[in-house]
Parts: C-alpha cells; structure tokens; sequence
C-alpha cells in the first residue's frame, strides 16, 4: 500500500504541494458529471510527481482504486496527481506509472486518468495505452458498493502537544505528531471518506470563547493537512468547546488545575469510511 512508506513522505514536502495547487486548473478534458468520452492526455515530459516513488505504485493499492471511492482514498492509495492538477474541486487527475513488464527489471511508462464528480467520487478511469490495464493488475475494476458512512477509525492528541496553553497556533513539535496520527488512523481503514477534526477545550473561561477556541485549532490542523496535499474538502472542522471532558478536576491552585485538566484539551481525527 500506499500509506505505510509514503505517506509520511507526502505529509513532509509543504512547499512542493502549495506550487501544485496554486498551478492547478479544473480539467483537461471535456468532463460530464465525472466521465468524458475522449480523454486528453498531458504531456508525459511534464510529469511532476510530488514524491517520485509513487511512479512505481504497489499494485495491490492501485487495484483498490476502483469508481465510487472518494478523492481521499484515491490520495491514500496512490498518492498525489502529477500533473499541477490541484487538489480543492479538481475533477481530474493525471499519474504517470512506471509499471512491471513482465521482463526482469523492465518497466513500461503508463498514464493513468481519474475523473471524479461533483461530489468528488472517482466516476471513470482511463489508461494511455490501453494496454497498460493489463499491466497494472487485468481487467477494470467493479464500482464501489455503497454504504452509509461510518467512523471507521480514531485518534486523539493532546492539545498540550499541538498548542501552547489558550493558543491555536501550532507548536514547533506538533507537524510530528499530526503526521503520526494521520498515519495511524488512514493505516487503520479502508474506503476512506473524509477525515473529521473535532477540537476540545477544558472548562476554564467563558463557554463561548471556549468553543471559538476548539474550533479553531481543529481549523489549524485542517491547515497544516490541506498545505501538506491532503484534499480540503475531504476534511470537516468542529469545535466542541469543553464538552465531553474526560476528567473532573477541583484543585485550587490555577497551576495544578490546568495541569490537571489536560486530557480535556485535545483534537480528535476521525477518518470517516464507506
């Protein structure tokens, strides 16, 4: 798969992905509710692949990618477009694959088109040539059966770790522990949907600014993500202010309170599944 060696790579090359999205364009070809009938085809010198070795995919993952997965399995699967397509309502994605030719240490260069559509669900995929679908694993895929989404894995990190007391801006040692938990959950799931980001705060100050504060640190981390090439309308924010505490504290000293009352400021990720 995917995940297990790449991923982590992907989610550390920040610059790299803002220049793809600030270069990408809606479509190449002519698209209708996420299928065309004549594919165009980008330059293969122009390939511009994020993290080079996702040109040679574990075959195992690209046969999962298969009409009805969202763009966020799509991304955990075989990573990121390599053309400067963007990844925020992109209808299209370009892959130049470097797949087995059956010879020993032989590979052949395959293109491979995803078209996705308004609801940003793979709908058709093309390869160039065609042959190439022989190569990476036989005959197409069988769409996705529809299911009723559901949270297929969790995490939680410490808001201590991410911010500073009362704060929302990302401490310097929280990209590692959003990057280990982001892998942790996408490992523990399959059909990925969308990932949920739920802030927490304890119970000191007003409710409502509380709340603001959740809010906007489960917002930082979708930044953090969405700069990291993770697709943005593939994650939801909520804050919860300081709901569902998991532990009470009544010490009196402020100091011992807050240290106490650390477990309840906290950001959950949720990887929601089909």
């Amino acid at each position: 798969m995917f995940i297990p060696h790449r991923l982590t790579a992907a989610l550390m090359t920040i610059a790299a992905t803002l220049a793809l999205a600030g270069c990408g364009t809606t479509h190449l070809s002519q698209i209708n509710d996420g299928k065309t009938e004549q594919p165009v085809w980008p330059d293969p010198a122009k390939v511009h692949p994020l993290i080079k070795e996702t040109m040679r995919p574990d075959l195992a993952a690209l046969a999962k990618v298969v009409p009805g997965a969202a763009k966020l399995e799509v991304y955990r699967l075989i990573g990121h477009p390599m053309y400067r397509e963007g990844m925020a309502g992109v209808h299209e994605w370009d892959y130049l694959f470097k797949l087995p030719s059956g010879e020993a240490d032989k590979t052949v260069d395959c293109q491979y088109k995803l078209l996705f559509n308004d609801e940003m669900h793979l709908t058709q995929t093309w390869w160039n040539p065609e042959a190439c679908a022989a190569l990476a694993g036989g005959p197409a895929p069988e769409p996705v059966a529809p299911q009723e989404p559901h949270v297929a894995a969790t995490a939680e990190i410490s808001a201590d770790t991410l911010f500073d007391f009362d704060s929302a801006r990302l401490a310097a040692n929280a990209p590692e522990a959003i990057d280990q938990q982001v892998l942790k959950v996408l490992e523990a799931a399959e059909r990925v949907e969308s990932l949920r980001l739920i802030g927490f705060a304890d119970r000191l100050g007003k409710a409502g600014y509380n709340q603001d504060l959740s809010w906007r640190r489960a917002e930082a981390v979708k930044a953090y993500l969405v700069a990291k090439g993770v697709p943005a309308e593939a994650i939801q924010t909520e804050g919860r202010g300081s709901a569902e505490p998991v532990v009470e504290c009544d010490n009196r000293n402020r100091s011992d309170l807050i240290a106490c009352l650390k477990p309840n400021r906290r950001v959950r990720i949720e990887v929601i599944a089909r």
